[in-house]
């Protein structure tokens, strides 16, 4: 499996966890498999569990948090050592195929993860080996066009917002090579296009007016948000945790670009990720409870993410020309 080289260092954090997964309203599909094991668990606890599942056999939310969430933070279910469902097992973890080829890595939505993420020195790299491969000539291209996202993405001695208008920059030409059904090797050395600077308030209107909101934490903070962009402000970013983040949404986003030919839109959602997150921690503090807020919202609902993508090709406010003049 490729992963992340920080993948192997999480570990569940539990009680210690400000915002835990076991809370804050998400809706916890329970897989067939995992259905029929918890029928079976004998006794009270298996009581316990069957009445912790809903009609749509999800788990059911009391008082804000899973009925298994023991009172230290913990999942009784694990505790017990009982195999939880699926996606209880997996989170942070994610995985994505493309053909037989696939790779892996931790959400920026989960605390722990983001503390590794957002902490990291280091230059990112990918570790490990697939235990398949994708030969279509579009992911081909976009494997090694990745390659040189990150080269520009971790070069230190560029500012961070340079080096993702540099890489839209990229982006954009490498899509009109796609757009020509032309999927050979792509050799272009991109150049700053930064112009004058605009405030994230189209932006933030959409997020806030448009997406779905899981949180009132969320809609809260994006109407604080709005009001402090009237004044379109300069943002600031620290140089190291802005790459980590732009690395962290180019390696979990781009790569689908092979689906649907438009690997600039995931780009782009890097960018405007990185802006807000950058935007939000300007006005609120801790860039780890920022981005992992944003994940949760945004991320972790894929009608967000797929209107946001739609915005992309339909709104003007949402055109690589606004983007680049919101960076910085």
């Amino acid at each position: 499996m490729i992963t992340p080289d920080y993948y192997d260092a999480f570990s569940c954090i539990g009680g210690s966890c400000k915002k835990n997964c076991c809370k804050g309203g998400w809706q916890i599909e329970i897989d067939d498999d995992a259905l029929k094991r918890f029928s079976e668990i004998e006794g009270e606890f298996g009581e316990k569990v069957r009445g912790a599942i809903d009609d749509e056999n999800c788990f059911r939310h009391v008082n804000g948090q899973c009925p298994l969430l023991s009172d230290d933070g913990w999942c009784e279910m694990a505790l017990r050592g009982h195999k939880l469902c699926t996606i209880c097992d997996e989170y942070p973890r994610f995985t994505e195929f493309w053909e037989n080829y696939s790779e892996r890595g931790i959400s920026l939505s989960c605390e722990a993860a983001a503390q590794i993420i957002l902490s990291n020195k280091k230059k990112v790299s990918l570790t490990g080996t697939s235990d398949g491969e994708c030969t279509h000539p579009l992911f081909l291209m976009l494997i090694d066009a990745r390659e040189k996202i990150f080269s520009i993405l971790q070069n230190r001695e560029l500012d961070i917002f340079t080096r993702i208008r540099l890489v839209l920059d990229y982006g954009q030409k490498l899509q009109d090579k796609i757009n020509n059904d032309d999927y050979s090797k792509f050799t272009y050395e991109p150049r700053d296009t930064k112009t004058a600077h605009t405030d994230l308030n189209d932006i933030i209107i959409v997020l806030r007016e448009d997406l779905e909101i899981l949180t009132d934490e969320w809609r809260e903070k994006l109407d604080i948000l709005k009001r402090h962009e009237e004044n379109a402000p300069r943002h600031t970013l620290d140089d190291m945790t802005g790459e980590q983040l732009a690395v962290y949404f180019v390696f979990r986003y781009f790569l689908k670009g092979a689906f649907d030919c438009d690997p600039l839109s995931k780009l782009k959602f890097m960018a405007l990720s990185v802006m807000i997150i950058a935007a939000l921690s300007n006005v609120f503090g801790n860039i780890e409870e920022c981005a992992s807020l944003y994940s949760t919202e945004i991320e972790h609902d894929e009608d967000n993410v797929d209107y946001i993508y739609d915005e992309f090709l339909f709104n003007s406010a949402f055109s690589l020309e606004s983007l680049i003049s919101k960076i910085g």
